[in-house]
Order: structure tokens, then C-alpha cells, then sequence
């Protein structure tokens, strides 16, 4: 993990809704977001184009028991503005692209579920009955 002073450490409970001030949140409540994602704060740091590194199993240390991760973000602006940033982008492009990609999914795996087999063959039919049985060797 990096220790020198040219990034910021964004855990996502800083932008937690569920969390108040004292458990971590750094955000008000407006800009807050609804349990946010390492994956969530990874591809808002892409869109907005900042340097950014993900450790996926590091955990906040009041919440220690808890591996949700972290991003290491580039210093460009002050901490609170690149919160705010991350927060607003999030809202608006990340968390509507990622539910319409899952509605589309979900549309082509259940029609994937749907497909009809081909109607099965005349000898198939009897194989598959319990009467059946085949005639043995001697």
C-alpha cells in the first residue's frame, strides 16, 4: 500500500448514506449514496479520469471486520470536492448504466431460459418410457 502524500485513501463508507458522521460518512446526506461499492467509486475515478488503484480486501479501520475495500485516488482537488465529485457521478451516470446493464441481462438470460427444444424423435419417446427395456444378450 502506498504511503507517500500524492493520493487520496477512499474507503466506501465515506460516501455510506447508512453510516452517520461519527461511523465514517464524510458526505451530507443529499450527496450521500446508498451502500456504495469499491467497483461503483472504481469506474466514477475512470470516468472523471483520475489515477486510481483498487485493493479490493483492505477494510476501514473503525469497520475493521468488514472488507468492502479501497481506492487510492490522485490528489488534483481537495478531498471533500473529489468526494462530492465521485458522489455526483456515481448518482447520475454510474448507478443508471450499471441497472439498465442488468435489466438487459436479466431480458437475455430469460430468453436464453425460453428456447424450445426440438420436438423429440419417435424411438427417443420409448427409450425414455419405463416399459421399455432392452432385450439381452445371451
Amino acid at each position: 500500500m502506498r504511503r507517500d502524500n500524492t493520493h487520496y485513501f477512499i474507503y466506501p463508507e465515506y460516501l455510506d448514506k447508512t453510516l452517520t458522521r461519527k461511523e465514517g460518512r464524510r458526505l451530507s446526506l443529499e450527496l450521500a449514496l446508498e451502500s456504495p461499492t469499491v467497483t461503483e467509486i472504481r469506474l466514477a475515478a475512470e470516468k472523471l479520469e483520475y489515477d486510481h488503484e483498487v485493493l479490493k480486501y483492505a477494510s476501514y479501520p473503525r469497520q475493521w471486520w468488514e472488507r468492502k475495500g479501497l481506492i487510492l485516488i490522485e490528489k488534483k482537488k481537495p478531498k471533500l470536492q473529489t468526494l462530492k465529485e465521485l458522489s455526483k457521478e456515481i448518482k447520475v451516470h454510474i448507478r443508471p448504466a450499471l441497472e439498465k446493464q442488468k435489466k438487459t441481462l436479466a431480458k437475455e438470460a430469460k430468453k436464453r431460459r425460453t428456447i424450445k427444444l426440438a420436438p423429440p424423435k419417435k424411438g427417443d419417446e420409448m427409450r425414455k418410457s419405463r416399459k421399455f427395456r432392452p432385450k439381452r444378450r445371451k
